[in-house]
């Protein structure tokens, strides 16, 4: 009897400790996620304030233009200035643009195996090497790719 009653305390017992793991798992992938999505935003908060930065720029640069003498000198540099900031432009589209090509190209490359593809088991430890030795890979890859 009193074994009987030990055996249902410790199976009582398994059964929180499952529910609380799978909590655990839970709230470990929610944070993921939320990771995830936090590194998106300040991304495109970063290329917003680019471009925020270069709309500046190029205003500035038209009042300056505008209240300069408009000499055969100033109005080259004028043309400088103006050229210099097209291409600026011009860098920070490729380079977001190159950011969404990466991250594309990181989706198609990396298909978590099938027992990482549960968002519960996403933190195991044998998920996060998987994570990792593909994204080594992945980048070691691009820098092979980029040297060509």
């Amino acid at each position: 009897m009193i074994l009987g009653g030990a055996l249902l305390s410790w199976m009582e017992l398994e059964a929180r400790n499952a529910a609380q793991l799978a909590e655990e798992q839970r709230v470990a992938a929610d944070r993921a996620a939320a990771l995830s999505l936090k590194r998106t935003r300040e991304r495109e908060a970063q290329a917003r304030a680019e471009q925020e930065r270069l709309a500046a720029a190029e205003a500035a640069e038209r009042a300056r233009r505008a209240s300069l003498l408009a000499d055969a000198a100033t109005e080259a540099e004028a043309r400088r200035q103006r050229e210099e900031l097209a291409r600026r432009q011009v860098e920070v589209q490729k380079e977001a643009q190159s950011a969404e090509v990466s991250e594309d190209a990181w989706k198609r490359f990396f298909k978590p195996s099938e027992p990482c593809r549960d968002p519960a088991a996403a933190t195991a430890i044998e998920c996060v090497n998987e994570y990792i030795k593909a994204k080594r890979e992945f980048q070691a890859r691009n820098a092979t790719a980029a040297q060509r």
